[in-house]
């Protein structure tokens, strides 16, 4: 069965994307979100494609080709945005319509992220055609480009950063509510992903880091961020204490995801 909805998981390999900081890359951020979506779309019986599930290069014209000839009628590509601004994006072809973008504002503003604006783009030297690739060379597939928020606003980066699944699942409901099609929340209500800010330090902390860390440990933890296994920048100042116990599970589920491609 062709699928209805294909998902774009932005850059990816190479290509970082723009909206990275100190607690995630984009390109992984966008992984991660689009898993979390074709997945929650598999559990609603909706047919779903995906652009990536790993960590791949793709250039503009094979990440297009697939939407194109995924049979989808609809594409979210989602990324993060930076620039210096404040809440989510979507954006949509000159000739489509915005009432999936206003869905997915609405839904995005429920979940905690602010709206910033939906809007349209043409080329500078060209009225009648998209400045957006997804746009332009994707086809009949109403694709939308959804911008979650701003990797260099703190207050956006903290609420990616531990609220991203709710973000994710905002998108489902309004896309659902769009297509007309049949949704039920996820068993568990989605999570934050970081500790909370309230987590107690150890009895013992010992050495907690500081500004005296060697070089090796650093980069090990520094990898752990950039891979998106962590994601609360307050164990960067913890080098030396034990996670705990639910930290270490959620690593390690990352982990399997990252290995398995969400399977």
């Amino acid at each position: 069965m062709a699928p209805i909805l294909i998902i774009d998981a932005g850059h990816g390999g190479v290509d970082p994307g723009g909206g990275n900081n100190a607690q995630f890359t984009e390109k992984n951020m966008n992984l991660n979100i689009s898993l979390y979506q074709y997945r929650r779309f598999q559990e609603l019986n909706i047919p779903v494609a995906i652009t990536r599930t790993t960590d791949v290069t793709l250039t503009a014209d094979q990440r297009t080709k697939m939407v194109r000839e995924s049979g989808a009628r609809y594409c979210i590509s989602n990324h993060i945005n930076s620039g210096g601004g404040r809440g989510s994006e979507v954006i949509y072809s000159i000739y489509g319509s915005p009432q999936l973008p206003n869905l997915i504002q609405a839904e995005l503003k429920a979940a905690g992220m602010p709206n910033r604006r939906i809007f349209t783009r043409t080329l500078p030297n060209n009225p009648k055609a998209d400045y957006y690739f997804m746009h332009r060379q994707t086809g009949s597939v109403e694709t939308v480009i959804v911008e979650y928020g701003f990797a260099d606003n703190a207050q956006d980066a903290s609420t990616l950063a531990s609220n991203w699944e709710a973000l994710a699942e905002a998108v489902i409901r309004a896309f659902c509510i769009y297509a007309k099609l049949n949704y039920r929340p996820p068993a568990a209500p989605p999570s934050p992903t970081t500790p909370p800010t309230t987590t107690p330090a150890p009895e013992n902390p010992g050495n907690g880091g500081g500004n005296n860390v060697p070089e090796w440990k650093l980069e090990g933890i520094n990898w752990l961020y950039e891979q998106g296994f962590l994601s609360d920048e307050v164990w960067r100042q913890r080098v030396d204490q034990p996670l705990p116990l639910w930290a270490e599970a959620l690593i390690l589920k990352r982990m399997y995801e990252k290995i398995t491609g969400g399977q």
